[in-house]
């Protein structure tokens, strides 16, 4: 998930400011899980092994030293089963909160920051032999309340954007498997992809190596990218480098049944610690949880 964001940009009295945004963000994660329920207002009161599963539902956790994030989401298959061929819709919310270091030397200063996203997404899954593909589009939003404010960020305000998902699993062989996952949307530039390698150890258990790379308006801009908006740093704070401030890798185990599975990751997060591109691993750990009905 994503473990690096930017803010927002505050203006007016701090108590005027906390109260609009905290009535926002309540409004808005109402309405994303009012949406969530919706589409699981039809699971049967407890999964059965043999009933058509048309429906999953998955919560999360990720953790590390500098930013929480919880997450939930609803994938239905509205005509047919959820493993199967077919048209697929999807809900998504998450909220959270990291920290960060802005400036250095003498103008160092901590910085605390407030997070929230929502996707509406519509799509389709195809299955070619042992190659299973997942396409989804739809709108998201995006949003930063940081504080105090960052004037030299290049990611401000809460942002709708359309986005773009491609979901990849493929069986190799019967005990190894692989999944690639990548997202992009232009609300604060925001980008993702996210690998997996497993070996199945029993038929059931899977152990393995996964990667992941988040990166948004503020990478983008540190990054020199040419299309990177609003670009509030000097030169001196750019550094290609920085690209390892939004990567992570470790390890996971994955236990999976008929009707869910649930995995368990850890490992390192890149973190940059000044502009000399100093970089150390952050401990990180993540947890899923999915049913399918």
């Amino acid at each position: 998930m994503q473990s690096r964001w930017c803010c927002v940009q505050s203006r007016g009295p701090r108590g005027e400011r906390s109260r609009w945004k905290g009535g926002r963000h309540v409004r808005f994660l109402t309405g994303f899980v009012a949406l969530t329920l919706t589409l699981l207002g039809s699971f049967p009161a407890q999964a059965e092994p043999d009933r058509p599963k048309s429906r999953e539902v998955w919560t999360g956790a990720d953790v590390s030293s500098d930013v929480w994030l919880v997450y939930t989401g609803a994938t239905i298959a509205p005509f047919g089963q959820i493993f199967e061929n077919g048209l697929r819709l999807r809900a998504v919310t998450g909220y959270g909160q990291y920290t960060y270091v802005g400036g250095s030397g003498a103008n160092a200063r901590d910085y605390s920051v407030d997070t929230l996203f929502g996707d509406v997404l519509i799509g389709y899954l195809h299955r070619f032999d042992q190659l299973t593909v997942k396409a989804f589009a739809g709108v998201t939003f995006i949003d930063h309340d940081v504080t105090p404010f960052d004037g030299t960020n290049a990611v401000v305000s809460g942002e709708f954007g359309p986005k773009g998902v491609l979901e990849f699993w493929y069986n190799s062989s019967p005990s190894v498997w692989s999944s690639l996952d990548l997202s992009y949307t232009t609300a604060h530039q925001t980008a993702s992809a996210r690998t997996r390698t497993g070996y199945r150890v029993f038929d059931h258990l899977s152990v393995g190596v996964e990667g992941a790379l988040n990166v948004d308006g503020q990478a983008q801009c540190k990054m020199h990218l040419s299309f990177a908006k609003e670009c509030r740093l000097s030169r001196d704070d750019r550094d290609v480098k920085s690209l390892l401030d939004f990567a992570r890798t470790g390890a996971f185990v994955r236990y999976d049944w008929d009707g869910g599975e649930i995995s368990v990751s850890g490992g390192g997060l890149g973190r940059l610690t000044d502009q000399a591109g100093d970089v150390k691993l952050d401990p990180y750990v993540t947890v899923n949880w999915i049913m399918q009905f």
